[in-house]
């Protein structure tokens, strides 16, 4: 596999859900005191969560994944009716100013990553989050993806940002996807299409033989720092 596009991002921490009861935002149990002294600060993240149409979100899974000392935190909250949520952790700030990363999970939404740095050298954080709905296209259709500036990090590629469209193949045969820019520069984006065989492929536009029914992943590679909203033509052809 291409080791280039393994390379991980500023820092991936894996994060698993605790379960949640329901009841609204919820603040994890810390450490002991001598544990903070020693490791960590305390820190405190709030903020609102909302679809892509800007209406507040609730029952959302936010999640703050942090170090301290060397182990791996992952304090989560529900988001309230009105999509608010509020957690209280304790971390070891990295040399690169990274103190936590956030992921909220919501159904029906794709998940949403984002790096919380110490960039103003605070202890809270006022951190609001809009979730894209999952995006579905049946192979041989084509779509428009717009990409806001307030999209999540890219997970497990090198691209800094990367938006989702999940491409359903019918059958056994081959898949063509390719992906142009509207209204902008002629430049392409690199496009990751998974999971074939259990492997990342990638190209724009790129063809790949599916052996079996299944929903693929394509994302479309972008660098951090939108200021504007970017507008995709995103095409796909099928051949059984």
């Amino acid at each position: 596999m291409n080791t280039f596009h393994r390379k991980a991002l500023l820092v991936l921490l894996p994060l698993v859900l605790p379960a949640c009861d329901g009841r609204g935002p919820t603040q994890a149990t810390r450490p002991t005191a001598a544990s903070q002294s020693i490791y960590g600060e305390n820190f405190e993240a709030a903020g609102v969560v909302t679809d892509e149409h800007g209406r507040p979100m609730a029952g959302a899974t936010v999640t703050m994944g942090s170090w301290l000392g060397g182990l791996l935190q992952r304090p989560s909250g529900l988001t309230d009716p009105t999509g608010h949520y509020q957690i209280s952790f304790t971390a070891t700030p990295q040399g690169n100013g990274f103190v936590a990363r956030a992921q909220v999970v919501a159904e029906g939404y794709e998940e949403y990553w984002r790096s919380i740095t110490r960039s103003t050298g605070g202890t809270k954080f006022m951190e609001d989050f809009r979730l894209d709905r999952v995006i579905h296209v049946i192979a041989g259709n084509s779509i428009v993806l717009a990409v806001p500036p307030d999209i999540g990090e890219c997970r497990g590629w090198v691209a800094e940002l990367c938006p989702i469209v999940r491409v359903t193949v019918p059958s056994q045969g081959h898949l063509m996807v390719a992906v142009d820019p509207i209204g902008q520069s002629a430049e392409l984006p690199p496009v990751e299409v998974c999971c074939v065989d259990g492997n990342e492929r990638y190209g724009n536009p790129i063809t790949l033989p599916v052996s079996s029914e299944r929903e693929l992943e394509v994302k479309v590679g972008l660098r951090r720092g939108l200021v504007t909203t970017l507008s995709f033509e995103v095409k796909t052809s099928f051949e059984p």
